[in-house]
């Protein structure tokens, strides 16, 4: 069973490489972990995963569309209540894609173990930190699933 899985939809790339740091961070917790974009995530590659850790570009003061269609049915067929899990979004003007994120999450039973990170376009290095610690600490509590 893997230990997180990580899922993003991106735009510009901004959201990718923010999940890449993401990804550095589980790594340094030593959890396993995979990266999938949101179009190639399937219900069993959830099922699969004692962490999930979802990123979103702000799509009109949301996270995307192709993403709740994940939360809203894919999610929900994983049955998610056993599943830790985090949010992380990237934004240009407006910033509440990642607490809509965030409380979808946990309406659907995952329990948040991390602050989310949102990250604006023009972000400094302590985003970099915060992304990675994200990563750290789902990993982290996945590891404690195992």
């Amino acid at each position: 069973m893997l230990d997180v899985l990580i899922i993003y939809d991106t735009n510009t790339g901004n959201t990718e490489k923010a999940a890449q740091e993401i990804l550095g961070g589980v790594k340094e917790s030593g959890a396993s972990v995979e990266m999938k974009k949101v179009d190639d995530t399937t219900v069993e590659d959830l099922k699969a995963a004692r962490g999930i850790i979802l990123g979103s570009p702000n799509i009109y003061g949301n996270y995307s569309g192709k993403m709740r269609d994940l939360v809203n049915s894919k999610l929900v067929q994983a049955k998610p209540s056993d599943k830790v899990g985090a949010a992380f979004g990237t934004y240009k003007w407006n910033d509440d894609n990642l607490k809509n994120l965030q409380n979808d999450l946990r309406w659907k039973g995952v329990r948040i173990v991390s602050e989310g990170v949102n990250v604006h376009r023009h972000s400094n290095g302590d985003v970099v930190k915060k992304l990675r610690e994200l990563g750290r600490k789902v990993g982290e509590e996945a590891k404690k699933a195992r």
